[in-house]
């Protein structure tokens, strides 16, 4: 991985702790912490590595902010950069490297910008690292034996509830979200009245 330094554009050096993982996930802006944090909280992502650089022939180089490998095995190499930074030269490049590479470095080549993401998507990617980051393993088992003798449909706020655990038991809710235990729509923020699907369901 290549040492983080600033961008143009939103310049922001950090990183995202990636609890599934364990992990740091590091980002050198404010679009690519977003992305990070969503792709973290993906149920469908295996493995991230950020700031990878590879070369394409004559001694040139160019550093891909993430390649994402999915559950399924296929790979994706991202640029992350604002729609007005994205021109004709940063298409170009990811051409030649997939040109020269091949599937060395990953299936498919694309570009992520803040147009493809919104404020409801970012929150919820945080509030599931927020619960996740809990480790509350005992939580989540509680809430997985309670969700296997419910309904396919659940509020968050009643799993806190009947569980037993409360607030905590919100948390561990949400924190099922990443593996797929609970789904809901993407334009609904999580919060303790959302209702669920509840993939768990005996009934």
């Amino acid at each position: 991985m290549r040492k983080p330094t600033p961008k143009k554009r939103g310049s922001k050096i950090g990183f995202v702790i990636d609890p599934f993982r364990r992990r740091e996930v590091w980002f050198e802006s404010g679009l690519e912490e977003n992305w990070a944090t969503v792709l973290i909280a993906r149920p469908d992502v295996e493995e991230i590595r950020e700031q990878q650089t590879v070369s394409y022939g004559n001694g040139r180089t160019h550093t891909l902010d993430f390649v994402v490998t999915w559950t399924s095995g296929y790979r994706t190499a991202y640029a992350v950069k604002y729609a007005a930074d994205v021109d004709q030269d940063l298409r170009r490049v990811l051409r030649a490297i997939a040109e020269r590479n091949g599937d060395d470095v990953a299936d498919d080549f694309c570009i992520l910008t803040e147009e493809e993401l919104d404020l409801t998507t970012i929150a919820n990617a945080r509030e599931i690292l927020s619960c996740s980051t809990d480790f509350d393993f005992e939580g989540q088992s509680v809430v997985r034996d309670y969700l296997a003798g419910v309904g396919r449909q659940v509020r968050l706020g009643d799993i806190g509830k009947r569980s037993g655990l409360s607030y905590r038991g919100y948390r561990a809710a949400v924190a099922l979200f990443h593996d797929g235990a609970l789904v809901a729509d993407p334009a609904e923020l999580l919060r303790v009245n959302l209702v669920a699907s509840n993939c768990l369901s005996g009934q």
